[in-house]
């Protein structure tokens, strides 16, 4: 579904609008009901599996995992 983000020109209040049919759909501002608006670029950020995660550091207590190695083994 298409988010669409404005800005309205009277007011200057940004905003951002689910527009099903941007062709034919109508948008006003929420807060001075103008239909004068500029649309504004959006960026997005797509998550790439694998990266942007840390590495997992291991607990001192439990280098190897809690079910790995224990003292009382």
């Amino acid at each position: 579904m298409p988010i669409f983000e404005y800005r309205c020109l009277d007011c200057g209040k940004r905003f951002e609008k689910l527009v099903l049919k941007p062709a034919t759909e109508k948008v006003a501002c929420p807060k001075c009901g103008k239909r004068k608006l500029e649309q504004l670029i959006s960026s997005f950020l797509a998550p790439v599996e694998g990266r942007h995660k840390p590495k997992p550091v291991p607990h001192p207590e439990y280098p190897d995992g809690y079910l790995g190695k224990h003292d009382d083994d």
